[in-house]
């Protein structure tokens, strides 16, 4: 019976490592961002972000539109996100549409400690 050589090994090693690694990596697309996005309700008429109603998403889910009426499902119809906050690991993309369709506010996402406000928005999607 014949030994197989160090370098034999060594490629099936690697083989087997990149195999688990893939195996690992392709279902991380739908894993939580690690860390928060703060959004504050804006109301028509309401001038104080001060007094504002907000919410913190823990841990958003890659992919996931986020509305206004998910998260705050007793405001009436015309409140917007007056501001959202990014503080994931991950790319936030803030839009004007109900359905996170269409570009981006500002044109792309935004990174890590990265804030918007000013503009009425509607969803915005992590990832």
């Amino acid at each position: 019976m014949s030994r197989p050589s160090i370098s034999r090994r060594v490629k099936l090693a690697l083989a087997t490592g990149t195999a688990l690694l893939l195996a690992w990596a392709v279902p991380t697309a739908a894993w939580p961002a690690a860390g928060d996005v703060q959004v504050v309700l804006g109301q028509p008429g309401e001038d104080s972000i001060l007094l504002a109603p907000r919410v913190v998403v823990n841990n958003p889910q890659d992919g996931h539109c986020y509305t206004v009426l998910e998260l705050f499902p007793n405001a009436p119809e015309g409140n917007y996100f007056r501001s959202v906050g990014n503080y994931t690991i991950r790319p936030v993309s803030v839009y004007e549409s109900g359905n996170c369709t269409g570009t981006p506010f500002g044109g792309s996402a935004l990174s890590y400690a990265i804030g918007v406000s000013g503009a009425p928005l509607h969803s915005f999607r992590v990832g």
